[in-house]
C-alpha cells in the first residue's frame, strides 16, 4: 500500500454467463480476457470524464466467472471515496462497459429462460468500474463492434429472432400452398418454388393451374414484406415513445402515414429531440444560474475534475482570467 493507490482486499465478478437485466447475455467462454488485460481500467459509475478511479489486478476465469481485485487510484479526487464505500461494503458491483461484440448468435438452443436477446459468443470490455447497481443502464446498453461502430441493442435483440420467426411462418405457408409435408425441409421448398419458375413460362392456355400457383407465391411474398415493414415501423415507433421524442397519439398516426415507407419514419424520428419537462428546463436553467456565480474555489470542489474549468476557459476566457488572477494573486 502507498499513498499513490490501495488494493482491495476482495474478488469482485466482472461478468458470468447469465442473463442481463437487458434480456441477452454475454458467454464467458468467449471472453477475451487478454485484450482487457493489456490496459485493465475502471472508473466510478462509467463516468469517463471524472478520470481513471481504479485498475484491476488478479484477472481471471473460474467457474464461468470473469474475476479480479481493484486497485484504488487515490490521486483522482473519487478515489478515497471509492475506496472506503468499497472496503466498508457499500459499494459491491462491477460493471463492464465499452463491451465490443466479435460474434453474436440469435440460435434458441443458446438461450436460457428469460432471455429475449442475443448470445454474445465473442467479445470483450474496454473498462469495468465499480457501480452501485450491476447492470448499469450506462454499460451494458453501449455496445460497439470491432471497428467502434455503436451497436443497436434493439437490432441485435428483437429484429433477429423476429425475422427468423417471420421466416418459419413463410416456409410454413409455402409447405400448404405447395401441398408438401410439413418435414420438407428449406432446401426442397427452394427447389420446387424453382421449378414453379421455370413452368411459370408455359403459356396460360397450356397451364392455368401452374399460373394460379405462381399469383399465390407473389401474393405470399407481398405478404412477408409488407409484415417486415409492419414489424420496423411498429420497434422505431416503441423506441421513440420510450425515448420521449413522441406521444401515443402521434405514435398511431405515424403509423398509419409512414406504413409502406419505415426507413422514412426512421429518418424522421431520428431527427426529433427527446421530450423534456418545465421542471427539467428549470433545473438546468438553474445549474448555469449557479454556475455563473462560481469562484475558482467552487470550480474545483464541485468539479475536481476540472472539466468545468477547461469549458470556461475555451469559451469565456475574460472571465476564466479574472478568476485565475483573484485567486493566484492575491
Amino acid at each position: 500500500m502507498t499513498d499513490k493507490f490501495r488494493k482491495i482486499d476482495r474478488q469482485y465478478v466482472l461478468s458470468d454467463s447469465s442473463v442481463n437485466e437487458y434480456g441477452f447475455r454475454l458467454l464467458t467462454s468467449g471472453y477475451q480476457l487478454e485484450t482487457f488485460q493489456k490496459n485493465p481500467i475502471g472508473y466510478y459509475m462509467h463516468r469517463r470524464e471524472d478520470g481513471i478511479v481504479l485498475k484491476w489486478e488478479d484477472l481471471r476465469i473460474e467457474d464461468d466467472k470473469v474475476l479480479g481485485t481493484p486497485v484504488i487510484n487515490l490521486s483522482n479526487g473519487r478515489g478515497g471515496q471509492t475506496c472506503d464505500e468499497a472496503e466498508n461494503g457499500f459499494l459491491n458491483a462491477a460493471s463492464v462497459g465499452h463491451i465490443v461484440i466479435m460474434e453474436y448468435s440469435t440460435d434458441a438452443d443458446l438461450m436460457l429462460p428469460g432471455q429475449t436477446g442475443p448470445t454474445i459468443t465473442r467479445w470483450y470490455n474496454k473498462e469495468c468500474s465499480l457501480v452501485d447497481i450491476p447492470g448499469n443502464c450506462n454499460a451494458l446498453t453501449r455496445l460497439y463492434d470491432a471497428q467502434e461502430n455503436e451497436i443497436n441493442l434493439m437490432d441485435l435483440n428483437i429484429a433477429a429472432p423476429a425475422i427468423k420467426t417471420l421466416h418459419q411462418n413463410t416456409l410454413k405457408e409455402l409447405q400448404d400452398t405447395l401441398q408438401l409435408s410439413d418435414e420438407t425441409d428449406e432446401k426442397t421448398l427452394i427447389q420446387a418454388v424453382q421449378g414453379l419458375a421455370i413452368k411459370a413460362n408455359v403459356t396460360e392456355s397450356e397451364n392455368k393451374i401452374l399460373l394460379t400457383d405462381k399469383h399465390s407465391l407473389q401474393q405470399q411474398i407481398d405478404e412477408l414484406k409488407n409484415a417486415h415493414n409492419r414489424f420496423e415501423i411498429t420497434t422505431s415507433l416503441d423506441r421513440a415513445l420510450e425515448d420521449k421524442k413522441i406521444t401515443v397519439e402521434l405514435r398511431d398516426k405515424l403509423a398509419n402515414d409512414y406504413a409502406a415507407n419505415p426507413e422514412g419514419l426512421k429518418a424522421l424520428l431520428a431527427a426529433m429531440p427527446a421530450y423534456r419537462s418545465i421542471m427539467e428546463h428549470l433545473k438546468s436553467k438553474q445549474q448555469d444560474k449557479t454556475e455563473a456565480q462560481w469562484q475558482w474555489d467552487d470550480y474545483e470542489k464541485n468539479d475536481p475534475a476540472g472539466k468545468k474549468l477547461k469549458e470556461l476557459k475555451a469559451n469565456d476566457p475574460v472571465k476564466y482570467k479574472e478568476l485565475f488572477e483573484k485567486k493566484f494573486q492575491s
